[in-house]
């Protein structure tokens, strides 16, 4: 089960980290909403590195996880 502040990988569908060989590679994010009813979840990322820029995006859950 999902909880505030948890940190999770994940691909996320709003940017790309590429990784060696070219594909996008999971991206740590903290758990900072979840739905009342267990239905999403929304990661903050932390991204950049000469102007630091955090993201947010929303995951589905399904019995407590993150769908992928």
């Amino acid at each position: 089960m999902i909880k505030l502040g948890d940190r999770i990988t994940v691909k996320p569908a709003t940017f790309d980290v590429p990784g060696k060989d070219g594909k996008p590679k999971g991206v740590p994010g903290t758990v900072v909403y979840i739905h009342p009813a267990g239905r999403y979840c929304v990661l903050e990322f932390d991204v950049g590195r000469r102007e630091p820029v955090t993201i947010r995006e929303s995951f589905q859950l399904i019995d407590g996880r993150v769908a992928e």
